[in-house]
């Protein structure tokens, strides 16, 4: 059986970096970046009333065995003035793995949602647990041994495609249509930028406002887009590409320790007639590796809808477990 852990906050941002470079696949929902940015979208003007019913307020929190870092985990709590209403951990805890060896055991990850469900009226009076577990029988065990109640909403499904391998051997886990739709793409020999300006930010802004109202979805919201540009400029990529001088596709991409996600991105209908699109998350997933990430999110999956053109990249597809309360 493993030791009690010792939970603790963190306030300073290099120590949570440090520790965050320790989690082998670590999710954005997780970085420092993210929590600033979620509680810098919120309406200033609430922020500013006795009563905030507003946003969302980071707390970092790191669990420790004799003194020794084990895992990480950063909360979105919403206050009623200074009472913690509510908490919401998305995609955590992160547990450490400096050696990026073997996964931790099974005694390991129940430590560390023993000692969070245990903590939880630290932060208000219910915790909204997304945990950064896959969606298999023993993981269902250890949240109900731990005392968590099952919320039954789908849990987050993705591919994520393999960085640290060599260039050719991305190349030959290109699933062998998406492989031949790329070739199709470079035929019209799109010119692909990459910039962390604030000019191109904003335009992938404005072409995500594009998609959401031609499309018919809402989020990740343009304030929050903004917002995590602001809190990380030089981790916010914008990827575009451009044919006879004008930009027919694009997307931003957003990394965070070895890791990078898809965020938002936008392609016109002659740049899906001609596979643009294809060549432009290739190049995307190239200039990331020379960068040193590791792993490269597609940013989430819908069956029927975006599945077919991110699982063709070859990736490794999983499927985290639903939602789960603590009281």
């Amino acid at each position: 059986m493993a030791a009690e852990l010792d939970v603790r906050k963190v306030a300073d941002r290099d120590e949570w970096e440090a520790l965050f470079a320790q989690v082998a696949q670590p999710h954005l929902a997780q970085s420092w970046a993210y929590g600033d940015a979620v509680a810098a979208a919120v309406d200033w003007r609430l922020r500013r009333r006795a009563l905030d019913a507003g946003g969302w307020r980071p707390r970092r929190l790191v669990f420790e065995r004799a003194g020794e870092a084990v895992a990480i985990c950063q909360i979105l709590q919403k206050p009623l003035g200074r009472i913690p209403l509510a908490g919401l951990l998305d995609r955590g805890p992160l547990l450490l793995n400096p050696e990026l060896g073997p996964e931790p055991d099974f005694e390991s990850k129940r430590a560390v949602y023993t000692a969070l469900r245990a903590a939880r009226r630290q932060f208000g009076l219910g915790l909204i647990l997304v945990p950064a577990l896959l969606d298999e029988p023993q993981n269902h065990e250890l949240l109900a041994a731990a005392g968590f109640r099952p919320r039954h909403v789908g849990g987050y499904r993705s591919t994520r495609v393999d960085l640290s391998v060599d260039e050719d051997s991305m190349f030959k886990n290109l699933k062998s249509k998406w492989r031949n739709q790329y070739r199709g793409g470079m035929k019209s020999s799109p010119t692909i930028t990459v910039s962390s300006s604030r000019e191109d930010a904003e335009w992938m802004i404005d072409r995500h406002i594009q998609n959401m109202r031609e499309k018919g979805f809402d989020a990740p919201e343009p304030a929050l887009v903004r917002a995590l540009y602001e809190a990380a400029p030089a981790s916010f990529l914008v990827c575009k590409a451009v044919l006879d001088g004008e930009s027919v596709a694009g997307l931003a991409a957003v990394m965070f320790g070895r890791a990078a996600d898809y965020y938002i991105g936008w392609v016109s209908a002659a740049a899906r007639k001609k596979n643009v699109n294809n060549v432009l998350f290739w190049e995307t997933a190239l200039e990331l590796r020379r960068r040193g990430i590791r792993s490269f999110d597609l940013g989430g999956m819908r069956a029927g809808a975006t599945e077919p053109f991110k699982t063709g990249m070859g990736g490794t597809e999983y499927q985290l477990i639903h939602n789960w309360l603590a009281f």
